[in-house]
């Protein structure tokens, strides 16, 4: 049984893969409180896999929260490998991945302020995603040894309550360094879910 905030089909809006048609099921709860979440993650329902599984319509499953690692997603997960899913999950980085890696094909890192930005040793991930919140500095807050291996795939989210002032720190901060990219909320662009 999960604790499901809502399951819902649209585009991805962040990312590498940013504009894919994709189904998102967002798990209720989270181990941090960071004050300028806008995401609603609330518990609506409680569900068998199966019942999530009804629910699916595209190819690209992306688990998101809240924080998705505070369950075991494993059944969840061999269920949607089964049935041929491309499994994403989208995770603030402070709890471990690796026991169930093998069963995604895309992992979205996101630290946040609440834990100064670090990352659990043992969460292994694709790409990392930033939001660009008047905090974050990625010379304090991004390893050399990450801008290194993760160059091109690390995004800086700006902040929406504040976007005008965010998306200009967040372009002074790619300019000043080739590691990092500008990101954007498509979703939000376009008005979608």
């Amino acid at each position: 049984m999960y604790k499901i905030s809502e399951i819902f089909n649209s585009v991805q809006g962040e990312g590498s893969y940013l504009g894919c048609p994709a189904s998102f099921i967002r798990l209720s709860g989270c181990n941090l409180r960071c004050r300028w979440c806008d995401t609603d993650f609330s518990l609506k329902h409680i569900m068998t896999v199966e019942e999530i599984i009804d629910n699916i319509k595209y190819e690209k499953v992306i688990i998101t929260g809240g924080e998705p690692t505070i369950y075991d997603l494993k059944p969840l997960l061999l269920e949607l490998k089964k049935r041929g899913k491309v499994t994403m999950l989208e995770t603030n980085g402070t709890n471990p991945t690796d026991d169930i890696r093998h069963l995604l094909d895309w992992v979205v890192c996101s630290p946040k302020p609440d834990k100064n930005w670090t990352i659990n040793e043992k969460c292994i991930f694709d790409e990392l995603k930033y939001v660009v919140d008047g905090q974050f500095n990625p010379d304090k807050h991004i390893k050399k040894e990450i801008k290194e291996k993760y160059k091109d795939r690390i995004w800086l989210q700006p902040e929406s309550s504040c976007a005008a002032v965010r998306m200009k720190q967040a372009f002074d901060f790619a300019m000043k360094d080739s590691a990092l990219r500008v990101g954007l909320q498509l979703h939000k662009i376009i008005d979608v879910k």
